[in-house]
């Protein structure tokens, strides 16, 4: 199964599991038929009030939308070392595959050391929450980050003397993009809030494409950590900054076998609350849990 088939699966499982909940409580809340009109002679039938759902019943408390950018911090993920003078090069382990997917003809007496990595660049995304209680929430998530790919090799005027080389660029992808997505469960620590600031820590799992402009693209699952700053600008909607950290298996065709690299996004973004629960329901609620 492709990756992007796979992460098209999860947002479809994540957002059916929740459409199906809403609409369940919906129903749950939905006004119950009249009762069957009396024979001839007969007394009605009281009728008895419906009963309110309490708090507990409710599987789903809420749901959060939020819209973030920021900056993504790309990685390094080939890291050779330099030859050394007495080095014995075996035909065809020196290759260094270009970003237009030819090798790259660098005579090994004068270049070594390769290291290719993806710089910085912007990054912007959607989350959706499905909060299961006041502070847990399951988040269904997508980032999209651009940055540039760059490859980079020790130079030298001396053959197989690297003491005294200097590192330069010898390829570069301009093209360069990153799509993440998944699902994180966060917790929002509502008890170490300060000065009306509330961190949130979660982790997540996911897939993720590395896309460049001619070689194939580069994909793995993820695991995720999340760490958060919240602030509650006015009711349910949130001001925030969030610091995601993403590990993954980068497959290096150069090794032949792959690489754990990580990815750093910093972000800030806007949340918007959206509560299922009904006034009285909550007002109930936190009577119960004052007295």
């Amino acid at each position: 199964m492709k990756l992007s088939t796979f992460l098209l699966l999860i947002l479809s499982v994540s957002l059916w599991l929740s459409g199906s909940t809403l609409w369940a409580q919906e129903a749950d809340e939905g006004q119950v038929s009249p009762p069957p009109a009396p024979a001839e002679g007969e007394s009605p039938e009281p009728v008895i009030a419906e009963e309110l759902l309490d708090y507990e019943d409710y599987t789903v408390k809420a749901y959060s939308i939020t819209v973030f950018g920021g900056q993504f911090s790309g990685a390094r993920y080939l890291e050779n070392q330099a030859l050394g003078p007495r080095t014995v090069i075996t035909e065809g382990a020196d290759f260094i595959l270009g970003y237009d997917g030819n090798v790259l003809a660098k005579d090994p007496d004068y270049f070594t050391g390769a290291h290719k990595e993806i710089e910085a660049g912007p990054a912007f995304g959607a989350r959706i929450g499905i909060y299961i209680s006041d502070n847990f929430h399951l988040d269904v998530l997508g980032t999209f980050a651009t940055g540039e790919a760059v490859t980079t090799m020790l130079e030298t005027e001396v053959p197989r003397d690297f003491t005294n080389a200097q590192r330069v660029e010898v390829d570069r992808d301009s093209n360069y993009k990153m799509i993440k997505g998944g699902l994180a469960l966060m917790y929002d620590a509502e008890p170490a809030t300060f000065f009306g600031i509330v961190p949130r820590l979660g982790f997540g799992l996911g897939g993720l494409i590395n896309r460049y402009s001619e070689l194939s693209d580069v994909t793995g699952l993820y695991l995720e950590g999340n760490f958060g700053l919240n602030y509650e600008l006015f009711d349910n909607f949130l001001v925030g900054g969030q610091l995601d950290v993403t590990t993954f298996a980068y497959d290096v065709e150069e090794l032949g076998y792959s690489n754990m690299v990580n990815y750093t996004t910093v972000s800030f973004g806007l949340t918007w609350l959206i509560d299922v629960i009904p006034d009285e329901v909550r007002a109930a609620r936190l009577a119960a849990q004052n007295d």
